[in-house]
């Protein structure tokens, strides 16, 4: 096994491979495994890296124009592969990556103590006398109960830049360690975020056995490590040791706090339980500042796609967004001659005008329950039936098209002068079954409808330009409307990328709205 250390700018993260053909690159994953590196000085592929026995390792250049320096010995040119002894330092681009065969470190797990399980590893609440029944001074146990059960309900808010070296800083100042860490788990992959006293985040170390022990019994654990068997790299200098795990918004491990004291030739005792109490409860402080800035950031993107009652209704129910098939009717909305307009306008105006004219259709669109799922320049695409049922979908969709286009005298009365003509909307609606859920990443939301049902929506609004009417609809949206609506049937048209003709209805009012 390699220990794998990776250090840049962006990235600094330390792992074990396990063994088997690894690649180093700023592109995608192909067939080997790959670590994904944050800098634009490193090539798409850059780097293969196989172990061999005897602490060697073969490392090949992917690159097919940057060199691969190599600390102590000649770099390895561009498609060369040499194979070198462990350990070594290389040099791809300005990331820094540390191969060490993986020490053999090994304890019995009999020689560690613990502390009471964090509320976050429990199955339920377990019952804590209170204050006013012991009389005295509470144990450990209780204090840090107490104390985490507060934080917990309380949720503390999103921490601001420096949240992680407070939580060192407090490891050393608050509980009397010599440093303090805060670890964070990604994949396989731990990496340092903060250090007290502050150091070169490069250059920590920590032990992957401890923290995989953790990471299996979701629990703190502290030690005097003379009880070690042996002493990796990880572990020389250090004589006590706490690790408490960092608890994500489903209970995962996502993190630890790891503490150390440092061996000074005399005797000591160790780590004391509650001072690894107390580690335990600074983790769970970084874990509830996870959560909650978790919760932020995701309300703040569903609210811009969903109204305030939708959004509450998927913090209850977050399953709504799982991918499904979902009968949906889809609205698809464009202005009429808006890249003249743009070039005729310049910027600033333009994005006046579509700003002002993007607040009145969106005004109508979530008054009547619809989703914005995109806007394209100085088009809408909207939909209804998704997340939440709405039997009325299709009902919901045409008497919003209807009050969107009744927004265009007042649009014209303003913007009429400044263009030099009249503002004209196009809508199109289909409505039919999509594949409907979240296709965005982690750092930006995007939850919408994919297939054939949204094709032929924008279809259908392309048609209203070529036939010089406003709204049209298709059968099948036309046949889950009432009679209060008035349709006129314009023939099977030819739509582009359509393979047959499709029945189209102009849209021309609603008798129900009407005094």
């Amino acid at each position: 096994m390699l220990t794998i250390a990776v250090h840049n700018q962006r990235q600094n993260q330390q792992f074990v491979h396990a063994g088997g053909p690894l690649e180093f690159g700023r592109g995608p994953q192909r067939r080997a495994r790959r670590v994904l590196i944050e800098d634009l000085s490193v090539s798409r592929d850059h780097l293969r890296v196989e172990e061999l026995p005897e602490g060697r390792v073969r490392l090949e250049n992917l690159s097919t124009k940057k060199e691969i320096a190599v600390e102590g010995r000649p770099s390895i040119g561009i498609g060369a592969c040499q194979e070198l002894d462990l350990p070594l330092r290389l040099a791809l681009g300005d990331t820094l990556i540390e191969l060490k065969p993986e020490p053999g470190e090994s304890f019995d797990t009999g020689t560690l103590l613990t502390v009471s399980v964090p509320l976050a590893g429990l199955s339920e609440a377990r019952g804590f006398r209170p204050l006013s029944d012991l009389g005295e001074a509470p144990a450990p146990e209780n204090l840090a109960h107490w104390l985490e059960t507060v934080i917990s309900l309380q949720r503390l808010p999103a921490g601001s830049g420096d949240f992680h070296e407070q939580t060192a800083r407090a490891l050393v100042d608050l509980v009397g360690l010599d440093q303090g860490l805060v670890l964070l788990r990604r994949e396989e992959a731990w990496r340092a975020v903060a250090c007290h006293p502050p150091a070169d985040l490069a250059q920590t170390s920590f032990s992957r056995t401890l923290l995989t022990h953790v990471l299996q019994e979701r629990r703190t654990f502290y030690q005097s490590l003379d009880s070690l068997p042996v002493r990796s790299e990880s572990l020389g200098k250090v004589e006590a040791v706490v690790v408490s795990p960092i608890f994500g918004v489903e209970d995962e491990v996502v993190g630890a706090l790891y503490g150390t004291r440092n061996w000074r030739g005399g005797p000591t005792d160790g780590i004391r339980p509650l001072q690894a109490q107390v580690v335990q409860l600074l983790a769970a402080a970084v874990g509830a500042n996870l959560v909650r800035t978790l919760a932020t950031r995701t309300r703040v993107q569903f609210e811009q796609f969903f109204s305030p009652e939708l959004v509450r209704e998927l913090e209850r129910n977050p399953d709504l967004l799982e991918g499904r098939d979902q009968e949906v009717t889809i609205l698809v909305s464009d202005l009429r001659g808006f890249t003249r307009m743009a070039q005729q306008l310049g910027p600033q105006t333009t994005c006046r005008l579509v700003r002002d004219m993007m607040e009145r259709l969106t005004e109508q669109i979530a008054r009547s329950g619809g989703v914005i799922v995109d806007y394209a320049g100085d088009g809408i695409l909207a939909m209804w039936n998704a997340p939440t049922p709405q039997p009325d979908h299709a009902v919901r969709a045409c008497r919003t098209a209807l009050d969107m286009l009744a927004e265009m005298p007042a649009l014209n009365e303003r913007w009429q002068k400044v263009v030099g003509g009249l503002l004209e909307l196009g809508v199109g609606i289909n409505t039919g079954m999509a594949q409907v859920g979240n296709t965005g990443s982690s750092r930006k939301f995007k939850y919408g409808p994919h297939g054939h049902t949204v094709n032929l929506a924008s279809r259908v609004q392309d048609a209203t330009k070529k036939m010089g009417l406003p709204l049209l609809i298709t059968a099948s949206t036309r046949e889950r409307l009432p009679a209060a609506f008035a349709t006129r049937c314009v023939g099977q048209i030819s739509l582009t990328g359509v393979a047959e003709p499709v029945a189209l209805y102009e849209l021309c009012g609603d008798t129900s709205t009407q005094p």
